[in-house]
Parts: C-alpha cells; structure tokens; sequence
C-alpha cells in the first residue's frame, strides 16, 4: 500500500477532528450488522500465478463474493463520527493438473479480513420552519427525513490467510501449506440510511478499497515478493441500532 495513501486519510483524519474539537460530544451512537458484495483486485493470483494453469489450461480466478460485516459507531461532534468495521472475504479454486506425466489435485483458498476505522460525515437534516401565533413562537417537530446520506473516509487493515492443499496421485509431492500476514490500505464511502421502527435503521453502504500486499511465491530453488491488489467496490445493506441520532 503506497505511503501516500495511508498519510492523505491520516491529514483528513486529523482536520475533522480539529475543526469539531470544540464541541466534541462523544457518545455511542448505533451498532450494526449486514453484508456487502466485495470483489478485490487480486491481480496476481488471477492474472499470473499458478492459478493460470488450473482447468486445463483456462485458468481460475477469484470471484466476488458475499462478505458479513459489523460495525460500531461512535458520535464525537454534530454531525461527526468515528467508528470501527470489520468483514470477512473468503474465496477458492480448485483443478486437477497433469505435470510431466504426473497427476496431483489443487484447492487453493485465501481469506481476507478488513478492519476499518472509519470517520463519518453524516448530513445534517434541515431544521423545521418555526411558526408564530400572536406573541408565541413554536418550533415544530422535525419530519423524519426519507434519506440520511453520508460520507466518509477509512484507514484499514487487511489481514490475509493463504492455504494450499495438493494431493499427488502414486508419487511423493502431497502438501498443506499455508501462509498468512496482513497490510495496511485506504477506504472512501458513500451512504445514505432510512429509519424503520424508532431505533432501528437500514443503510446503503458503497465503498472503494486501496491497498495491496506483498506475497512471498517460491520454487524449488528461488523465491520471489509479488505485489497483490486489494483495490474493488464494496456494495452492502445493514440493519443499524441508532442510540444517538
């Protein structure tokens, strides 16, 4: 994950919280739960690994998938909040292969949790239209507004497994191997949430994620560091218990 990244959302992270320091007003504000459809990049295991070779010869590629989240947010201004997310990706591919005359099974699978820290911009609802009678001012209730949309900005942290299991038929070379390690990256968002039943909402959550890793690949005699993209779309719903609007 380039630096540059990391030191942009660490400068925006810092503005916001100094601008509303003043009237910072920390508070639980809502806990939720959802799932999102999340395809990262993952250029080199689709593009140029072993991967290439599975399905004689077609390839294999690591799919989109249907990732659970949950999140906690916490109000530290009007209208601004910080909060922590995490999910969880999971995808596989599997061949059979024929190598020099030998014929050995695959399943490759990698994980892939991201931990968030998210700042939040939430847009404020425009107040009610006061009303006077005689010498008597009344502010109405507000209406509840449709949509709340919002924006924000995330410093994140990917943690990453790897796992290879290889079965070789009548001949030695059967291994389970696995690898693990973890990187930091970036996240933009947009969103916006509906109200339900008093305390409990739905939201629309689109995010864009920044980063990559470094994967160490090995033969028989070298091994090499190969950068892996993170980057793709996010996109999921969630129900969330509002306590602080």
């Amino acid at each position: 994950m380039s630096k540059k990244y990391i030191a942009s959302a660490i400068v925006v992270l810092a503005g916001f919280m100094g601008s509303y320091s003043a009237q910072a007003q920390v508070n639980l504000k809502s806990i939720s739960v959802g799932a999102s459809y999340w395809q990262p990049s993952l250029d080199y295991w689709n593009d140029r690994s072993f991967l290439t070779a599975y399905n004689n010869g077609s390839g294999a590629k690591f799919s989109g998938q249907v990732i659970p989240t949950a999140a906690i947010e916490i109000g530290i201004a009007k209208n601004l909040s910080v909060g922590g997310r995490v999910g969880y990706y999971k995808s596989s591919a599997s061949s059979s292969l024929v190598i020099g005359g030998i014929t050995r099974t695959e399943d490759f699978s990698i994980s892939i949790i991201p931990v968030a820290l998210d700042l939040k911009y939430t847009f404020a609802q425009a107040p009610a239209p006061a009303t006077t009678t005689g010498t008597t001012t009344t502010q109405e209730k507000p209406k509840d507004a449709f949509l709340t949309p919002y924006i924000g900005v995330s410093v994140a942290r990917y943690f990453i497994n790897n796992e290879l299991n290889r079965v070789v038929v009548a001949n030695p070379g059967t291994l389970s191997e696995k690898q693990s390690g973890n990187s930091y990256g970036v996240q933009v968002f947009v969103g916006a949430e509906k109200k339900l039943v008093k305390m409990l909402y739905a939201a629309l959550d689109v995010r864009y994620h920044l980063g990559s890793y470094n994967q160490l690949t090995r033969t028989e005699t070298t091994s090499t560091t190969e950068k892996v993209s993170l980057n793709g779309v996010e996109a999921g719903l969630s129900l969330r218990l509002k306590f602080n609007n």
